[in-house]
């Protein structure tokens, strides 16, 4: 990655000028000392998404709302970047005022930060999202640096080594490999939320998608969220409810849709029906697909334990979250997964 995603309204300069301030304060105070500067920029990275996290708790019990997985996300995102700050320390050993600086950074961007979420929270994602680009940026020229001086190339914390299952005679550079591969992870999560959040179907915004109650029983609905949904594509993956799941990335730019649905017409209310009857159904949702020009990829869904036969689907691409509750209501189905451009499956009540 060599660039940033280029801003498309004034949030998105506004987020992309905090960046580049702040950029040019680390590369004056840090210069190329890129361990050093992890262990300051990973206090700071940290914070987003403890904050989202937490706002977006307190607010789905006030608003009495799914999350649709984020919290878990955003939480995992701020353990994930923790994890950085703990391995880069071992390698750093930062001075003493360093750590100053880095009590210092921590309140007030945690404050900043805090404010910026409440009341701008697209903003809040595309500058997380930015930061995420600068720390590609800077961990490149880290591995860079490291690769031209083989005395850098120290061993790997054990932490590093416990943490992303890295061999035993890991070096630096692992670290580093694995490390930016997670900024860019988050880079991209935040982007897509950001996104998401422009538009009219965002699952947070609009409370009448999915209903407040549901008439599911708790096991049923506990094995959907559990289940893993197989995608037939070529290669094949897989979708868990409330996961990033990259593949889907470069499989909305081949069909340039930013906006999918997983669909089956198997088991009607969750009641186990014969299977001559679910391919009927299936035969009658794929006419339906086929009628109004979809395009999908073969799909099923599977309980981890096995606790109910496979169920047959369809992925179908470009399709909107309304024309899916459609289809679902349509066949009779409990739930349906629909995944945006965040690359987060979400599971969708209709019941």
């Amino acid at each position: 990655m060599n660039q940033h995603r280029s801003p498309e309204n004034l949030s998105d300069h506004v987020a992309l000028i905090i960046t580049k301030i702040l950029r040019f304060f680390a590369d004056t105070f840090f210069a190329r000392r890129y361990g050093h500067r992890a262990v300051v920029l990973e206090t700071v990275a940290a914070v987003p998404g403890m904050v989202g996290g937490m706002w977006l708790h307190l607010t789905c019990l006030r608003k009495m709302q799914s999350d649709r997985g984020w919290i878990k996300i955003l939480l995992d995102e701020a353990e994930n970047e923790r994890m950085h700050l703990m391995t880069f320390i071992e390698i750093a050993q930062p001075k003493w005022y360093e750590r100053l600086i880095i009590l210092a950074a921590q309140a007030i961007f945690w404050n900043f930060y805090f404010l910026l979420y409440i009341f701008f929270p697209r903003t809040a994602h595309r500058l997380v999202g930015y930061f995420e680009d600068e720390a590609v940026l800077s961990y490149t020229a880290y591995y860079e640096q490291v690769s031209s001086d083989s005395s850098l190339n120290v061993d790997a914390p054990q932490i590093a080594k416990d943490y992303w299952g890295l061999a035993d005679d890991a070096k630096l550079l692992d670290v580093i490999r694995v490390v930016r591969d997670d900024e860019q992870n988050h880079s991209d999560v935040n982007h897509g939320r950001a996104d998401s959040l422009d538009e009219a179907d965002d699952n947070l915004e609009i409370a009448k998608q999915e209903p407040t109650s549901t008439k599911i029983n708790s096991a049923t609905l506990q094995s959907y969220h559990n289940a893993n949904y197989h995608i037939y594509n070529k290669p094949p993956f897989t979708l868990k409810i409330g996961s990033v799941c990259t593949d889907l990335n470069e499989l909305f730019k081949k069909y340039d849709v930013n906006e999918a649905a997983l669909l089956t017409a198997y088991n009607p209310q969750g009641v186990e029906t014969d299977i001559s009857n679910n391919k009927r159904g299936n035969e009658e949702l794929e006419k339906n697909l086929r009628s109004q020009n979809f395009t999908f990829i073969l799909a099923e869904g599977i309980c981890p334990d096995n606790k109910w036969p496979g169920e047959k689907s369809f992925f179908v691409m470009g399709m909107s979250l309304s024309v899916a509750k459609n289809f679902g209501n349509t066949f009779k189905q409990n739930a349906i997964v629909w995944v945006d451009k965040t690359a987060v499956p979400q599971l969708i009540l209709l019941r």
